[in-house]
């Protein structure tokens, strides 16, 4: 099983959202998982769920339970929409609160 496979499993990470890279980074004692959201499938507005045009992608990092002695981070281009009747927000990621 490849480690961006054991990644998606491990952190429920589902279509349309993927485990890019797996980046070990051990002078800073970190692993970074890099997810990307397929740029075919539409973005939905995450107030009204309508399909809206893609705005721009803002990159975000999060923290997650740590891989053993390392910390891991979870950094993913999000999607922000364009609805024309809330305006621009950024889509809501499986992974993170609200």
């Amino acid at each position: 099983m490849a480690e961006t496979e054991l990644y998606a499993r491990i952190l429920g990470i589902e279509a349309p959202w993927r485990v890019a890279a797996v980046k070990l980074q051990l002078g800073q004692g970190q692993i970074v998982i890099e997810v990307e959201h397929d740029p075919d499938v539409p973005t939905t507005c995450p107030e009204c769920g309508q399909a809206v045009p893609r705005h721009d992608t803002r990159t975000r990092r999060w923290r997650h339970l740590d891989t053993c002695q390392y910390r891991t981070i979870i950094e993913a281009g999000v999607p922000r929409t364009s609805c024309p009747k809330h305006g621009t927000l950024t889509m809501r990621v499986s992974w993170a609160d609200g």
